[in-house]
C-alpha cells in the first residue's frame, strides 16, 4: 500500500479556495477518493451556512456584529459625522450577526485560523438579500467620501470600480481579514440580486484567466492582478457573475 500524501492545512484551504496549483488540486482530489480522513478534515475547515442562517432567522431583531477574524473597520477609518451616520445606517440595514453563541450557547461561526478569506466572504455574502442593499440610499457625496475614505486605505483606486453600467452600486465597506484590510463593494444586479466585488492584498502572482466555482451555493468568479485579489460574488447566475468579472477586469 503507498503512503498517504500529508497535506498541510494551507494547502486545504487553498484547495477550498480555488487557488491551489492544479499540480495540488489533482493530488488532493485523488487523495478524497481513498482518504475519508482527509474528507473530515475538509469538512471540518468549512463553515456551517445553514445552521448559521438558521440561527440569523432569530436573531434579525439583534444589532449585527462581524466575527473577529472578520472585522468592520469602517467606525476605524471614518471619523467624520457624515462617515459615521453612514457606518450606523449600514450596521442597521445588514442585520448579520456573525457570532451568536452568547445567545444559543453555540458559537455558529468558528472556522479554523487556516480558513481562507473567500469562505469567510461568501458566508457573509450568503446573508444578505435584496432589501439589505436597497435600503441604503446615500447622496453622491457621501459615495464619493465612502469611496476616498476606504481607496487611501487598501491603496486601491475604487471609484472606476463604480463605472459597470449594468451593476447598481451602493457602497463600499472596509473590513479586516487577519490583520490585512479587505474591501467589499456591494452591488446590486439588473435582477435585483445583491452581488459583491471584494478586494484584498496578496503576495501571489497574477493569474491569467478569471476562475469560476461556486461557494457556499452563490456563482464566484476570482483573479488576482497586480499585488491584489479579487472575488466577484453573488446570487446563482453564473452569467451574471462571469461577464461582470470580466467587465471588473478590463477597469484595471
Amino acid at each position: 500500500m503507498s503512503q498517504k500524501t500529508h497535506f498541510s492545512d494551507e494547502d486545504l484551504t487553498a484547495f477550498l479556495d480555488g487557488e491551489a496549483s492544479a499540480e495540488l488540486a489533482q493530488k488532493i482530489e485523488s487523495a478524497l477518493e481513498v482518504d475519508a480522513v482527509l474528507m473530515k478534515r475538509l469538512e471540518d475547515l468549512s463553515i456551517p451556512v445553514d445552521e448559521l442562517k438558521t440561527a440569523m432567522q432569530q436573531v434579525t431583531d439583534q444589532a449585527p456584529s462581524l466575527p473577529d477574524v472578520l472585522i468592520d473597520r469602517t467606525l476605524a477609518s471614518n471619523k467624520s459625522p457624515r462617515s459615521l451616520l453612514y457606518a450606523g445606517s449600514l450596521a442597521a440595514s445588514v442585520l448579520i450577526s456573525l457570532v451568536v453563541g452568547g445567545l444559543f450557547g453555540k458559537t455558529y461561526f468558528a472556522p479554523s485560523e487556516a480558513q481562507g478569506w473567500k469562505h469567510y466572504v461568501a458566508a457573509y455574502q450568503s446573508l444578505y438579500v435584496g432589501d439589505t442593499l436597497g435600503n441604503i440610499q446615500l447622496s453622491p457625496e457621501q459615495i464619493q467620501k465612502n469611496l476616498e475614505d476606504i481607496s487611501g486605505q487598501i491603496g486601491f483606486d475604487l471609484v472606476k470600480m463604480t463605472a459597470d453600467s449594468e451593476l447598481s452600486f451602493k457602497r463600499a465597506q472596509l473590513l479586516g481579514f487577519k490583520g490585512k484590510p479587505l474591501v467589499q463593494m456591494a452591488y446590486l444586479s439588473p435582477d435585483g440580486q445583491p452581488v459583491a466585488l471584494c478586494i484584498i492584498r496578496t503576495n501571489k502572482d497574477n493569474t491569467e484567466t478569471i476562475g469560476m466555482e461556486k461557494l457556499e451555493g452563490m456563482a464566484a468568479a476570482s483573479w488576482r492582478k497586480n499585488g491584489y485579489a479579487f472575488l466577484f460574488i453573488g446570487g446563482e447566475n453564473d452569467r451574471v457573475i462571469r461577464e461582470g468579472a470580466a467587465r471588473f477586469q478590463a477597469l484595471l
